[in-house]
């Protein structure tokens, strides 16, 4: 799984197609502003979670 974000549509698709091709499972997470504030260490609420499946 990763996180990804943009302000720019065309990047983010173009991202987003490539975190598939490589067979992740991509995570739209908006704007950078949206984006950074869910991401960011800490306070964000996105890297206290563990989201590995044994």
């Amino acid at each position: 799984m990763l996180f990804y974000s943009g302000d720019d549509a065309e990047a983010k698709a173009r991202v987003g197609a490539l975190i598939d091709q490589l067979g992740f499972f991509g995570i739209d997470l908006g704007s950078l502003a949206l984006g950074s504030r869910l991401t960011q260490f800490p306070g964000g609420p996105l890297p206290a979670l563990n989201l590995v499946k044994l």
